[in-house]
C-alpha cells in the first residue's frame, strides 16, 4: 500500500489556514448552540404546593435552546408566574393566561390547573478560548401572591 505525503501535506496545510481563517475573522462570539442543531427541548417541572410549602422545581435551561417550563398548581388560589425574561421573547402558553406589565410578562394558572410555556432562549456568548458559557440567571416570581 502507498500512502501520498502529498495528500497529507494539502489536507493538513488547508486544516491551518481555515482555522487561522476563523481566528482572525474578527469574530470573538461563538454560540453554544447554532440553528439546526435539532437537541432537545430543556425542560423544568415546577410544583406550586402552598405558601407554607411553596414552590418544587426540578430541571434545568440550558442556552440556545428551546425551552418547556410545566408548571402545576395544587394550591387552592390562582398564581402567577412572571420574570423579566418573558418579557422580549415570544412564549406559547398552554392552559394558562398571559399578563402583560410594564417591565414583566406573567402567565396566571387556576388552582388546580397545569400550564406549558414553551419559548427559545437566546444564544449565549461561548468563549472558544476557555470553553467556557456566559451565564444568565432570570428570576422568577409569583406576581399575585406574596
Amino acid at each position: 500500500m502507498r500512502v501520498h505525503r502529498c495528500s497529507l501535506v494539502k489536507s493538513s496545510i488547508l486544516c491551518a489556514v481555515a482555522a487561522w481563517t476563523i481566528w482572525n475573522s474578527g469574530s470573538t462570539i461563538a454560540y453554544a448552540q447554532t440553528p439546526g442543531m435539532e437537541a432537545p427541548p430543556s425542560k423544568v417541572e415546577i410544583i406550586i404546593k402552598d405558601r407554607q410549602h411553596g414552590y418544587e422545581t426540578v430541571g434545568i435551561t440550558m442556552p440556545s435552546q428551546d425551552t418547556i417550563i410545566v408548571v402545576r398548581n395544587q394550591d387552592s388560589v390562582t398564581h402567577g408566574l412572571a420574570s423579566t425574561l418573558f418579557k422580549d421573547i415570544p412564549v406559547k402558553v398552554e392552559g394558562g393566561t398571559e399578563v402583560r406589565g410594564k417591565k414583566f410578562k406573567s402567565f396566571h394558572l387556576d388552582a388546580g390547573k397545569t400550564m406549558t410555556l414553551r419559548f427559545s432562549t437566546a444564544p449565549t456568548n461561548f468563549d472558544p478560548l476557555t470553553g467556557g458559557a456566559e451565564s444568565v440567571h432570570h428570576a422568577l416570581w409569583c406576581d399575585i401572591t406574596p
